[in-house]
């Protein structure tokens, strides 16, 4: 009974045990995905430990490499950390969104209007990620809270023009672009910005 009980504390501390540091150099870094993408969160979050945005960025590597479980731990310790920053919500949003997980990904995005509703940044970009996979309705949605609080962010209605074409939603693209091009009729950063979308999308039908 004895020798059970020390062969299970004796799993249990194996269990418990930090992973070592792996040596980053460029056998490492041209070695197995998921060990990088861990490997550099980890790294990262004993450099700085009790940043939100790192910890955002660390649980985005996690769901990358798979450990969904060590990405929502992270994810959780910078929503506690900064559970109002429109940014961070953001973050943690995005790479749900960017890793298929849909409903993840809204909630987190819901989050920005309801803790942090007046951060026009966080709002705009949650727009783009969003119509950038095609969420073109719910990435409508948050334009039109930017439009309430600012009605001239002529620089973000470029943004959100080039996302739509990216997801190859040219007319509703060009509703934003005739928006930033009305503001700023003399501003040649509008013209030359939607001519780059156009060339850089290749939307020429």
């Amino acid at each position: 009974m004895r020798a059970a009980l020390l062969a299970l504390a004796a799993l249990t501390l194996t269990a418990q045990a930090p992973k070592s540091t792996p040596a980053f150099d460029e056998t490492f870094f041209s070695g197995d995905r998921r060990a990088i993408l861990e490997g550099c969160a980890d790294k990262a979050r004993s450099i700085k430990p009790k940043d939100a945005k790192y910890l955002a960025e660390c649980g985005r590597a996690y769901l990358a490499a798979m450990d969904k479980p060590r990405a929502v731990e992270a994810f959780r310790a910078a929503e506690a950390r900064e559970s109002k920053d429109g940014q961070v919500l953001r973050l943690i949003a995005q790479a749900w969104l960017k890793h298929g997980y849909k409903t993840e990904a809204l909630e987190g995005y819901e989050k920005i209007l309801q803790r942090d509703p007046k951060n026009k940044e966080a709002i705009t970009q949650a727009a783009v990620d969003l119509a950038e996979v095609g969420l073109v309705n719910e990435a409508g949605r948050y334009m039109g809270v930017l439009v309430t609080l600012d009605g001239d962010s002529w620089e973000r209605f470029l943004l959100f023009g080039r996302a739509l074409l990216v997801a190859g939603q040219r007319r509703k693209a060009a509703v934003w672009f005739a928006r930033a091009a009305s503001l700023k009729p003399n501003e040649e950063k509008v013209f030359l910005e939607i001519s780059r979308a156009f060339a850089e999308t290749q939307s020429l039908m």
